[in-house]
């Protein structure tokens, strides 16, 4: 992680399990983070609870779901610091909703705005950004298993999947297009996928009404952390474009 030392990096979602323990790492490493999240609070705690590693974290207020809060915050960190060297893509929220059933269209936008399209409006504004200062950047997206394939529903038992997995393969797919279009454009970036199965403090983790679910072994947030800064570390000719990490022993 030496290369990264001083560098800025965005974490959106960094008051999650996974965001939170990235911002963590990446502190430690020496990197300038700034933590984007609706509740600046909660960023504020974690960078309390910090407070002399190596690196710093500034906590950001930030929508990702809107354009004007997002193109706020990035203004903010343009003035601060210059501009950004690493996105990592975390906000997100899980499906906790069957597609057929009754009065759930209000959960399925909020999901699509948060895992797709408000991904987007950071990445554009971050890769924007990299093209100007001409550094190699790297947008990592956490992506998930479940954008790789859709868990069996055991009979009898209530389905996990609902439009989580739409927005994970969709996920897959745009990461690829967004690497052709670096390609394409001549950026001088990388992007990638770390596509975790379930961690710790993960919605589906708490098992809900599914037992199934509550029998299956998870990672640790900071497993996750741990993989993204492989990623990072990788050398400039390599891409790590999907890396995918399952807790041991996972039967799904």
């Amino acid at each position: 992680m030496e290369r990264w030392v001083e560098k800025v990096a965005v974490v959106t979602g960094a008051t999650s399990g996974i965001g939170s323990a990235i911002v963590v790492e990446l502190v430690k490493a020496g990197m300038i983070v700034c933590g984007l999240s609706r509740r600046k609070d909660k960023v504020e705690q974690l960078r309390c609870s910090i407070i002399g590693a190596p690196g710093q974290l500034n906590a950001v207020e930030c929508d990702i779901t809107s354009e004007q809060s997002v193109t706020a915050a990035f203004n903010w960190i343009i003035k601060t610091f210059g501009g950004v060297d690493v996105l990592i893509n975390n906000a997100g929220v899980t499906s906790k909703y069957l597609l057929l059933e009754d009065n759930n269209i209000k959960d399925f936008r909020t999901m699509l705005e948060t895992n797709l399209i408000g991904l987007i409006i950071c990445t554009k504004q971050a890769l924007k950004l990299m093209k100007e200062r001409e550094v190699q950047g790297v947008i990592v997206n956490i992506n998930s298993i479940l954008g790789h394939k859709i868990n069996t529903c055991v009979p009898g038992t209530k389905p996990v999947n609902g439009m989580y997995p739409a927005c994970k393969y969709a996920l897959t797919a745009l990461t690829e297009c967004l690497r052709q279009e670096i390609m394409y454009f001549e950026m001088n970036a990388k992007v990638m996928n770390i596509s975790p199965g379930l961690v710790q403090n993960d919605i589906l983790s708490t098992g809900g009404d599914n037992d199934l679910v509550k029998l299956m072994p998870t990672l640790d947030p900071v497993e996750v952390a741990r993989a993204v800064m492989f990623a990072m570390c990788t050398p400039e000719n390599v891409l790590v474009q999907d890396l995918v990490i399952k807790p041991g022993g996972e039967f799904l």
